[in-house]
């Protein structure tokens, strides 16, 4: 091809004229079909003249025929947090073994606005990540639905971590090694997820008349945590231990600890969620319970994958696990 003549890209004919086969036969090789109805020495000599020439299936072409548009949305709070890209890694891995590829959407931000118009594209599933089936609406009318981390609904499955228990774990821990004066740093967020975790808090802490309790309400930013932890760790009853709903969160209260000369894992206990990469380079690093993120979006994809062949499936939530860390120790005396 010269300098000046325009880009035309390899198509079917190309290839059947160039492996000695008809369009037809191209067509039944590279689209998977071709076993038991053409000899493997020819499959064989398409799928190589196919990938020598850069050929590439029509994708658009594809789905026109067959009625799809090989698109899901996962849908998203926001983008600002690094726990929705393992649920996209998750989920967009096993969309591909479908041929279905995910387009990631954020329905809103942290404060719950909704910085973008719904996508307007034709779709084949949509997948809401913590959020109710009721804010997606408008983009999953008509096409399967599958909500992640949020509790299912009449015609709407879902796929859940145990939350609960991971809240149970990170409690338990604080409470054997001595600490009494906890804090929880609650996510500002309606979602069904963060109420998991403070209904299980409220009724572990409700049960033990020795335990002093603080809730602290913050939006995802650290610098927000750090602030409105200040006051809380300045005070002279202060928590010696603190559980956040998000490992961001956990980087407030380290902030505002080490500004105020407190050591953690010492002075002060934090435990985090999510479990993201950051959690084990903290210094110290922190505890936190571990979210098994990318298997909730593998399993929301296979759920979709059979809502759309005509199959339901209830699962069992996702287990979580606690990972401990240096953030972590017994309480200090006095």
């Amino acid at each position: 091809m010269s300098d000046t003549e325009p880009y035309r890209a390899v198509t079917a004919t190309d290839v059947a004229r160039v492996a000695g086969v008809s369009q037809s036969t191209v067509s039944l090789v590279l689209n998977g079909k071709g076993r038991g109805r053409i000899s493997d020495k020819t499959v064989r000599r398409v799928t190589e003249t196919a990938q020598r020439m850069g050929y590439r299936i029509n994708q658009s072409a594809r789905h026109l025929r067959l009625g799809t548009s090989g698109t899901v949305l996962l849908a998203v709070p926001t983008l600002t947090n690094n726990a929705f890209a393992a649920v996209h890694a998750g989920a967009a891995r096993r969309g591909a073994e479908h041929g279905l590829g995910l387009v990631v959407f954020p329905l809103s931000a942290e404060d719950g606005t909704s910085p973008f118009s719904a996508p307007q594209q034709a779709l084949d599933g949509v997948i809401a990540c913590s959020m109710p089936a009721a804010t997606v609406a408008e983009v999953s009318a008509g096409v399967p639905l599958v909500v992640l981390d949020d509790a299912s609904t009449a015609g709407t499955p879902a796929v859940t971590m145990d939350v609960a228990t991971g809240m149970a774990l990170a409690l338990n821990h604080l409470l054997a090694l001595g600490h009494r004066r906890l804090a929880h740093v609650r996510a500002d967020r309606p979602a069904w997820t963060f109420e998991q975790r403070a209904r299980t808090f409220d009724l572990g802490v409700l049960t033990r008349p020795d335990v002093v309790a603080r809730r602290v309400t913050c939006p995802f930013p650290p610098s927000v945590v750090r602030e409105r932890m200040m006051p809380v760790l300045s005070a002279p009853d202060r928590p010696t231990a603190v559980i956040c709903d998000d490992d961001n969160m956990a980087m407030g209260v380290y902030s505002a600890a080490m500004s105020l000369g407190l050591t953690i894992g010492a002075d002060l206990s934090v435990i985090g969620f999510n479990d993201a990469p950051a959690a084990s380079q903290a210094a110290p690093g922190l505890t936190s319970v571990h979210l098994p993120l990318e298997e909730m979006g593998d399993r929301g994809m296979r759920m979709l994958v059979g809502l759309r062949g005509g199959a339901e499936a209830a699962l069992d939530p996702l287990p979580v696990t606690l990972v401990e860390r240096e953030s972590t120790g017994p309480a200090p005396h006095g």
